[in-house]
């Protein structure tokens, strides 16, 4: 017996070995309700409201290896509504409680739904094609890799409360104590519509680079740059997080927080309160720190850290001005809403690097990886300007 148990099984555990196992006149209404085109359909005991499947996607502790996963509740709701609507002349066994799949043995639980049949029978196919490519994966682009996941999840989930801002900080290049520029990128929804906004924030009367970093204060690209007293600066900065922290959760995009961090907690911005670890499903509140330089080692497959001009032109994302903290901001946002409003992380990096049919590689680290290309030159390298 497995009641008690909480967890899930597997989705190919339930849909092509249960029916294997109950009652031979349970056997057909099981597989019935179980059929793709069933139980994707409006109407379904187990769909949400507009129809579907909702369903969990489980990445596993042991192996990385993602599993789609039914709910034991959901496992328990199938046999008893079939036995109260009757379908079958008893409530069917349940599965055996060595197929219950455990929460502490999961690293992530990400609900997803699938519109139609031909969308979960795609999606299982692409899971076991992931699968292949993450064995032996090292663990650090394992983990990075749970993070795209989590982000592209929480990026395009129906329920738009958050903000996502990207930030970039300019310092003097002779004290970096001593913060000159603040960029911002803004990404909020209102009524389900998408609404981007910036800003370009400049001490007045600050130190100005020139000698080993290019100034580009004066041609911030995105906007009207405003000016203001060092100590106003600090204030706007924290008017305009304490206006966004009222509105839902906070994700803060940064490219290389180790950079930026520092500086972002002098100039009052609570960086104390970050949480580095993105949640399963939507919260609805906190303040998250994003890493775009992370999203893409997820997305090329290498642990190597880009520079944001390499990373954009990578992306396809043409820059210009850089050093500038309103330009950076909004590169920086750019490829991140790049990212995370895309595919699965494999299937991403397949469509936009395509990979060569005619290469035969040896292991599986490398069809895993982006392969090499001419931008990827020291000749291509980051350009101040």
């Amino acid at each position: 017996m497995t009641q008690g148990i909480v967890g899930y099984y597997r989705y190919t555990d339930i849909v092509f070995e249960w029916s294997k196992v109950v009652p031979e006149d349970c056997v057909e209404p099981l597989k019935a309700i179980l059929h793709p085109a069933c139980i994707t359909a409006t109407g379904h005991p187990l769909g949400p409201e507009g129809g579907g499947l909702e369903i969990v996607l489980g990445t596993m502790r042991a192996n990385n290896e993602a599993r789609m996963l039914f709910s034991t509740a959901q496992i328990e709701y199938i046999r008893y509504w079939l036995y109260e609507m009757g379908l079958t002349p008893q409530r069917i066994p349940l599965p055996r409680a060595c197929y219950i799949i455990t929460p502490d043995q999961l690293r992530t639980e990400i609900p997803v739904v699938y519109k139609t049949a031909a969308d979960l029978r795609k999606a299982l196919k692409d899971l076991g094609k992931a699968n292949k490519r993450v064995k032996d994966v090292d663990p650090d682009i394992a983990d990075r890799r749970e993070t795209f996941e989590k982000v592209r999840n929480l990026y395009q989930h129906n329920d738009k409360n958050g903000s996502w801002i990207a930030m970039d900080v300019e310092a003097w290049e002779r004290d970096h104590s001593e913060i000159t520029e603040f960029g911002y990128g803004l990404v909020q929804w209102e009524g389900g519509v998408e609404n981007v906004s910036s800003g370009h924030w400049i001490v007045k009367g600050g130190s100005r680079n020139g000698t080993y970093v290019h100034d580009n204060r004066d041609w911030y690209l995105f906007g009207q740059t405003e000016e203001f007293p060092r100590a106003n600066l600090k204030t706007r900065i924290t008017t305009l997080m304490d206006e966004l922290i009222t509105r839902g959760p906070v994700y803060v995009i940064l490219h290389d927080w180790r950079a930026d961090i520092a500086y972002l907690r002098q100039l009052g911005v609570p960086v104390d309160k970050f949480v580095f670890v993105m949640p399963n499903a939507p919260p609805t509140n906190g303040l998250y720190c994003i890493d775009t330089t992370n999203l893409f080692s997820a997305l090329e497959g290498q642990k190597e850290s880009k520079g944001l001009a390499r990373m954009c032109r990578i992306l396809g994302i043409e820059t210009e001005r850089l050093h500038n903290a309103g330009n950076d901001a909004q590169y920086t946002l750019k490829a991140f809403m790049s990212m995370a409003s895309g595919l699965q992380v494999d299937a991403q990096r397949d469509a936009r690097w395509p990979p060569n049919p005619s290469e035969n590689f040896p292991n599986t680290k490398k069809t895993y990886a982006r392969e090499p290309r001419p931008e990827d030159e020291s000749d291509y390298d980051d350009s101040m300007w």
